[in-house]
């Protein structure tokens, strides 16, 4: 249904509503009162301020159980740095920018990327080729399941996360459920969709399934790959598997997604060139980040020597053989290396 498609997504970006853009607007106001003059926050002002954010991003629920957390005086880390840095709402400028934020985070109807979501599973009919479903967030990854689990309550949805919080969904109960089980049950195609956090992505096999869907996506390229890896591997029964990335629209997210596509569509320019992550101090400046990943790629090139370029069609002798982008068959190459020499 192009209407129904063409009314959720902005170019490759999620539309939003006014309540969620007035929301991520509060969001980054937070953000500045974090590292205002004399908050003392040092560099852990840029990391609360990105990790709202990002959790708003993710989903409306993670958003909102961020804010309420900070609000009631709790400490929060992120997940994906096992707590390498952990803060906590310390003036009076910090709560009432989050209770502003608050107030319009209770003030959205729907999430947005939930309703691609399902689109992709029903219209697309992504559900009979087998779904799993990325977050790097727990609050995400859990609200997710349920909310598939309301939808299609003839279905059984695995959970799998870490530290023993992978659950099972099916005919409206949900049980704890042992990683194991879960990955079992994919296997014996009992389960067709599996919701998953990053923290417990790292050895699931799940080659029966042949979607992805990633909810949010992680600032580290390496992770995505693990993440495709799930799912791309020996026994997938399709010749290719189709991923959707959820993006919002005019958010971080997007920019940084805009910035690593450029980088990765051309990532064999150099062995190495992109960066494991994405660090934290070159969000400060987003219009920069462009130009720190450039320079980041220089650095590289400087420090290992390699220069492998493929972005140039082979032609004559004068040109440098680092500028070949054509990649010869293994028939080709049986072929030249068997062919003698010629004067």
């Amino acid at each position: 249904e192009p209407q129904v498609f063409d009314a959720m997504f902005e170019s490759k970006a999620l539309r939003t509503s006014e309540d969620f853009r007035e929301a991520y607007r509060e969001a980054r106001a937070f953000g500045k009162a974090l590292s205002a003059p004399g908050s003392g926050r040092g560099g852990g002002g840029g990391f609360m301020k990105n990790l709202v954010e990002q959790r708003i991003c993710s989903s409306i629920h993670a958003g909102l159980n961020t804010v309420r957390a900070l609000l009631a005086g709790q400490t929060l880390r992120d997940e994906e740095e096992e707590g390498e840095a952990e803060l906590a709402v310390a003036t009076s400028d910090e709560r009432e920018a989050l209770e502003r934020l608050l107030q319009r985070l209770e003030r959205i109807e729907s999430d947005p990327k939930l309703g691609a979501l399902l689109y992709y599973l029903s219209k697309e009919k992504w559900l009979e080729l087998g779904v799993i479903v990325f977050s790097q967030y727990y609050d995400t990854a859990r609200w997710v399941a349920e909310q598939l689990a309301q939808r299609y309550p003839d279905e059984a949805i695995g959970l799998y996360a870490g530290a023993g919080r992978s659950r099972l969904y099916q005919r409206g109960d949900s049980v704890s459920c042992e990683r194991e089980s879960l990955k079992k049950m994919v296997a014996e195609h009992q389960i067709r969709v599996m919701v998953a956090t990053d923290a417990a992505c790292e050895g699931l096999n799940l080659q029966t399934l042949g979607t992805l869907i990633n909810v949010d996506l992680p600032w580290n390229p390496t992770r995505l790959e693990q993440r495709i890896g799930r799912i791309k591997r020996f026994g997938q029964k399709r010749d290719t598997v189709d991923m959707l990335n959820l993006v919002n629209e005019q958010t971080v997210d997007e920019k940084i997604y805009d910035r690593l596509s450029d980088r990765m569509r051309d990532r064999y320019d150099l062995f190495g060139s992109i960066p494991d992550t994405i660090k934290d101090e070159w969000i400060d400046d987003i219009e920069a980040l462009g130009q720190k990943m450039d320079d980041y790629i220089h650095a590289q090139r400087e420090a290992t020597g390699f220069d492998l370029r493929y972005t140039a069609t082979m032609e004559p002798p004068e040109r440098d053989w680092r500028d070949c982008t054509e990649v010869l068959s293994r028939r080709d190459f049986a072929v030249l290396m068997t062919t003698a020499w010629t004067a």
